[in-house]
């Protein structure tokens, strides 16, 4: 099993620990599985108390035993009780209310909410320290980025082994299981976690077809028909034919960190239409690796992408069906699949070198199918690095 580097939680907590202090608040309660896992090593049932100085404290409701062994941080202890919260946070802050303490507003149930406004904390002002959170996460360490290479290894297994089972005849469904097997195989946790409400998503879309057009009901460019109204999106049943261009979109996970891949396959030559659109996004990830250098703002970015994309006529179908296309072009990725940056309309975030984040321009196009490709990227002085380590070419099959 491998560890989180005591290194770089003691380098998490610092930085994370200057942004409350520049925000005024006396201590954070952390509590959401990915932030646990990034500030702690571990996901234990907790609540991480981290003071804006000072050592943090670990309370475990279970399992106690797990997280001395999974986390370098110390004191941990057992909390058999919320109601021992208030006196831990009197420890660690080293006075008693009124306090700002800082929790996951974005993520943490609003019940949740209130009985630590209401009944633990009555005295103290909670205020919302999430943006603070993804901040810090936002900014990948070497270590981090090694992680994510792992991940783009087991993605470059996967696109490896779809010409040695994609076959004409044989169903969408069927395909997707023979490439999670390699992923599993590969060392794929097996899910991906998401921080947004309502945002689902599991191995990725294997889609096939005209009906890999099929509009999404979630916030992606593809969609696909799934195979069953409860989760309506990916793979379904569709058996493959001759001509189809095959689209493998996967979202692999190594040891906490994801990869996000898109390539393309086909079995005999494809439309014409979706061949000019894949070197059409080849040409948009070349532009992209030279421009988003420290310095650019993301929101530019997406909107010099789009004039790209105009002044070469294929504005249409890109980046999702008729109205229900999607208003970005890249999401930040690490432990979660929507980290910060997004490469999307309006954004002012900065990029700085570190930041790491998926690129995935596509064109859906009804009645025809799905073409583009997708990469992983670590922001670097010199612009952005491909982590993924996969031949993007269209692969025509025999």
């Amino acid at each position: 099993m491998l560890f989180v580097p005591s290194s770089e939680i003691a380098a998490r907590i610092v930085a994370f620990q200057s942004l409350l202090q520049s925000q005024q608040v006396d201590a954070a309660l952390l509590r959401q599985n990915t932030d646990l896992y990034y500030f702690s090593g571990t996901v234990q049932d907790a609540f991480l108390l981290i003071p804006a100085s000072g050592p943090p404290v670990f309370a475990v409701r279970r399992d106690v035993h797990r997280a001395e062994q999974q986390t370098p941080l110390r004191p941990v202890i057992p909390l058999e009780s919320l109601k021992q919260l208030p006196s831990l946070v009197d420890k660690v802050t080293g006075r008693s209310s009124p306090r700002t303490l800082g929790m996951e507003l974005d993520v943490l149930p609003a019940n949740t909410f209130f009985f630590f406004d209401e009944k633990l904390f009555p005295k103290d002002r909670l205020v919302d320290v999430s943006g603070l959170i993804r901040h810090v996460r936002s900014l990948k360490s070497s270590w981090e980025l090694e992680m994510m290479r792992g991940a783009a290894v087991i993605a470059d297994a996967v696109a490896r082994a779809v010409p040695q089972v994609l076959r004409e005849g044989m169903r969408e469904w069927d395909l997707l299981a023979e490439l999670e097997k390699t992923a599993r195989l590969a060392g794929h946790l097996g899910f991906s976690r998401v921080r947004g409400f309502n945002l689902e998503i599991y191995f990725g879309h294997v889609l096939s077809g005209p009906e890999a057009a099929e509009a999404p009901y979630a916030d992606h460019p593809t969609g696909g028909p799934g195979i069953s109204p409860a989760f309506s999106q990916g793979s379904g049943y569709r058996t493959i034919r001759r001509g189809d261009l095959v689209s493998v979109d996967t979202m692999l996970n190594h040891n906490g960190y994801l990869n996000d891949q898109t390539r393309n396959f086909s079995l005999g030559p494809s439309h014409t239409v979706l061949q000019d659109c894949y070197a059409m996004s080849r040409e948009l990830h070349y532009w992209l690796q030279e421009h988003a250098v420290p310095g650019a703002v993301t929101g530019d970015l997406y909107d010099q992408v789009l004039d790209v994309v105009r002044k070469a006529g294929r504005l249409e179908h890109f980046m999702g069906p008729k109205d229900s296309g999607v208003s970005f072009l890249g999401h930040g990725l690490g432990l979660e699949v929507d980290e910060f940056p997004f490469i999307a309309k309006g954004q002012k975030m900065v990029l700085r070198e570190g930041m790491t984040f998926a690129f995935e321009p596509k064109w859906v196009v009804p009645g025809i199918g799905v073409s583009g490709f997708e990469n992983t990227y670590v922001v670097t002085e010199h612009g952005a690095e491909a982590l993924n380590v996969t031949p993007d070419d269209l692969v025509m099959l025999p």
